[in-house]
């Protein structure tokens, strides 16, 4: 017999609902096993088929409805209090933005820091850490078994945060770098009336006479103070030569409207910004 207990009387229904809903399609499966709940604190399994052994048929659900209970009730508070207690973020509102983003990691939904992701498989280190806490004849004590047994999934879950607060504090840095840039054009009268932009693997300027602005102009053009794409070549720079040259509209003709500079552009210029597909640029016969 396996006996669960809790401290929690919420844990307990909760899992005692989950447990008692599978129970129900383990039987009509084939499965023979009773699960009764003593109290309000306390569950109590019984398995009884002796056609397939307890560790391929039921131990597996046992051990996922664990898992999956941890990440949906308790991951997130000590995700918070990580961020509080280790990395000192005392604003609930920089917690929540962290938290969300080392949740979004630990989801795989990061897809612009694949190499880091990887490696933070939660679900597989607390599956391993209950698949070992649960035998056939269990005496089985929910909370303590929290305290003491996820130590790796504890450690795991700081080396996100880790990871989530650079990113936040990237973030931060960019958004306060875009302010600035908006904040800019907002200031200075605008020096050109168009610029076309055409993306085509590399981002190409082209002035309201369809020339295109060579690497010299643009040097010339470019305002040092504006420059944040750090020690780039002046041919790969896009924002901040096209901040420095403050033109009324903007042109974008792309293929990739999910790029990211096309989406800082947009962002930094707002309502000056048309884009187009890459295919509509031509030059008029009149300045070829």
């Amino acid at each position: 017999m396996i006996s669960i207990h809790f401290e929690s009387q919420d844990d307990c229904q909760i899992i005692y609902s989950k447990l008692k809903r599978h129970m129900e399609l383990f039987e009509q499966l084939g499965g023979v096993g009773t699960i009764s709940c003593e109290g309000l604190s306390k569950i109590l399994i019984e398995y009884n088929d002796t056609s397939s052994s307890f560790y391929d048929s039921f131990h597996p659900l046992l051990v996922s409805i664990f898992t999956n209970h941890v990440i949906d009730t308790k991951e997130e508070e000590w995700l918070c209090e990580i961020i509080e207690t280790l990395f000192y973020f005392s604003d609930h509102e920089e917690q929540k933005q962290i938290s969300m983003i080392a949740k979004e990691i630990l989801e795989g939904d990061r897809e612009d820091i694949p190499s880091v992701s990887k490696f933070f498989n939660r679900d597989a280190l607390l599956y391993k850490a209950f698949s070992r806490g649960f035998d056939r004849d269990t005496i089985f004590y929910y909370e303590p078994f929290l305290t003491f047994r996820l130590k790796e999934y504890g450690e795991m879950l700081i080396d996100c945060v880790e990871v989530a607060i650079d990113e936040y504090l990237l973030e931060q840095e960019y958004q306060n770098i875009v302010e600035g840039l908006r904040y800019y054009l907002q200031s200075v009268k605008p020096k050109r009336k168009i610029i076309h932009l055409v993306h085509d693997q590399k981002f190409l300027f082209y002035n309201e006479q369809f020339q295109k602005i060579t690497r010299r102009e643009k040097k010339r053009l470019l305002e040092n103070d504006l420059v944040y794409e750090g020690e780039i070549d002046i041919d790969d720079m896009v924002v901040s030569p096209l901040v420095s040259m403050s033109p009324e509209q903007v042109h974008i003709y792309t293929d990739e409207i999910d790029n990211d500079v096309v989406l800082t552009i947009q962002t930094i210029f707002q309502e000056r910004v048309s884009i187009h597909s890459r295919q509509w640029f031509t030059v008029p016969k009149a300045f070829q």
